[in-house]
């Protein structure tokens, strides 16, 4: 026993227990977002700034990207094959041309999602 007395295999029984109830909190976790999480995850990348107007960019990409193919799949995937694909310099200059409606995003399959 331990500095609490806990019997050892309630402890286990408990986590285990715990680990159970916890399963679907996760795979909902896993399976959906939101779009200030999306937003922050493209803060967290390095987008920073806004339009002329005062409107951030990180609302351009997140905007023009559940637009055209969702957010079920979250923004990082299709954003970084545009990036690839279309050879933007940055997340920054993507935003801007998203912002314009001069990019086309897509979940890519395959190899290409690899």
């Amino acid at each position: 026993m331990g500095k609490l007395d806990l019997d050892p295999q309630v402890v286990g029984k408990a986590r285990r227990l715990a680990e159970r109830a916890a399963e679907p909190i996760i795979e909902m976790a896993r399976t959906h977002t939101t779009v200030s999480v999306e937003r922050a995850q493209l803060r967290l990348a390095g987008l920073s700034g806004a339009d002329s107007d005062g409107r951030p960019w990180v609302n351009h990409l997140v905007d023009a990207v559940r637009d055209q193919v969702g957010l079920e799949h979250g923004v990082a995937l299709p954003v970084w094959d545009a990036l690839r694909r279309e050879s933007y310099a940055d997340l920054s200059a993507l935003a801007q041309a998203a912002a314009l409606g001069a990019v086309t995003f897509r979940l890519p399959s395959g190899d290409d999602a690899a």
